[in-house]
């Protein structure tokens, strides 16, 4: 049986690329992928609508099984993606979920908080403890985990992408989404 995924977060923050790239890494056969790379011109914000517009299920692979993404309130997974490039570094977005949670949003197995866009911030070790600290104040009752992730880039998504110090060393290694689904 597949997992449903559902896929929040304020407007701008990378979801529909997200989504795009998981989809077109994780979840095509060759006949889709030539389509949608006929249609899309391979911009994974592109691929939502696409298959939206051609009632195609959004659904990849992951190593626990097939992956559904709906939008529902008791989903298995639950993705909150964050714009680290906001000025407020993470407040906002976590105020959002905290109200979100508080009205019914609850995952079954687990949240998955993700640091969108770590490609714009040179994936610095100190915007990762920043944004991060925004969500250590939300009382959660279920597995969760903060994963910093570029969508457009893919980068943590598959393959895991270090941060960097404001030294320029190299930082902890994060667990990739892919290892968290």
């Amino acid at each position: 049986m597949p997992k449903t995924l559902a896929v929040q977060g304020a407007d701008g923050a990378g979801k529909k690329t997200l989504i795009g790239n998981l989809i077109y890494k994780c979840g095509l056969d060759l006949n889709k992928l030539k389509l949608l790379e006929a249609n899309t011109g391979r911009r994974y914000d592109n691929i939502v609508p696409h298959f939206e517009e051609h009632n195609i299920r959004l659904a990849f692979y992951a190593p626990s099984g097939t992956v559904v993404v709906e939008d529902t309130k008791t989903p298995d997974i639950l993705i909150w993606v964050v714009d680290v490039t906001d000025p407020d570094q993470g407040k906002e977005s976590s105020s959002r979920l905290a109200e979100a949670i508080a009205g019914g949003l609850v995952p079954k197995e687990k949240l998955l908080i993700l640091l969108n866009k770590m490609d714009k911030s040179n994936w610095s070790e100190w915007v990762i403890a920043v944004a991060s600290i925004s969500f250590n104040n939300i009382s959660l009752d279920v597995e969760h985990h903060i994963v910093p992730i570029s969508a457009l880039e893919g980068g943590n998504l598959l393959e895991s992408r270090k941060p960097v110090t404001k030294q320029g060393i190299a930082g902890p290694e994060y667990k990739t989404l892919m290892e968290l689904l």
